[in-house]
């Protein structure tokens, strides 16, 4: 583990092109990330594609980096959006909520009743993409993926508490922010989803 002057100089060296500052941020951190990441996503292949991105991304974007916290803390949050924008791009999801529009139309002959249901199913979804990131990866794992708070909490590194809070928080936003949205499909889309 780099201490806060160690990884300040290897950010700073980063920053000149140093190749062996990447190598060694690449040598501390990618085994670990990939564990991590194998653990989320259960594929070696793309766990492997998602490595490379984010390293790729360190290397390209060195200039910029910002990093506040830790350079450990900088690399997971980029792999838990990462994570999140395969989910949310993933074809199981997509098929999931066709479905979901599928099982909501009330009279299923009226070809209007089902453009208008999948128009809002497609709002509900706009509606949970526009949460703030945490909240919305939280909002996923707890409705989409069936996942319990305790699990959330050890996944996301926060307490159940916490987890409990943003999905409160998500069920207010998406009350209060989106009222345009037919308010008894969203309380059906969030029972079936429950």
């Amino acid at each position: 583990m780099e201490s806060a002057q160690s990884e300040i100089a290897l950010l700073t060296d980063l920053k000149e092109k140093n190749i062996s500052a990447f190598n060694t941020i690449y040598l501390n951190y990618a085994k670990p990330l990939y564990i991590y990441l194998l653990h989320k996503l259960k594929d070696p292949e793309l766990c492997n594609d998602v490595l490379q991105d984010i390293f790729v991304s360190i290397w390209e974007k060195r200039q910029q980096l910002d990093i506040e916290i830790s350079i450990k803390a900088y690399l997971y949050q980029s792999a838990r959006f990462k994570i999140i924008d395969i989910y949310r791009k993933d074809v199981k999801y997509q098929k999931y909520l066709a479905e979901l529009a599928d099982t909501i139309t009330i009279d299923a002959a009226t070809i209007t009743d089902r453009i208008d249901n999948r128009k809002k199913l497609l709002e509900i979804e706009v509606a949970v993409n526009n949460l703030p990131d945490r909240m919305r990866e939280i909002f996923i794992l707890s409705r989409f993926e069936h996942q319990t708070t305790r699990d959330i909490a050890t996944k996301t590194n926060l307490s159940p508490q916490t987890v409990k809070n943003q999905l409160t928080k998500a069920l207010r936003i998406l009350r209060v922010n989106y009222m345009s949205v037919d308010v008894i499909l969203l309380a059906v889309l969030l029972a079936l989803l429950s």
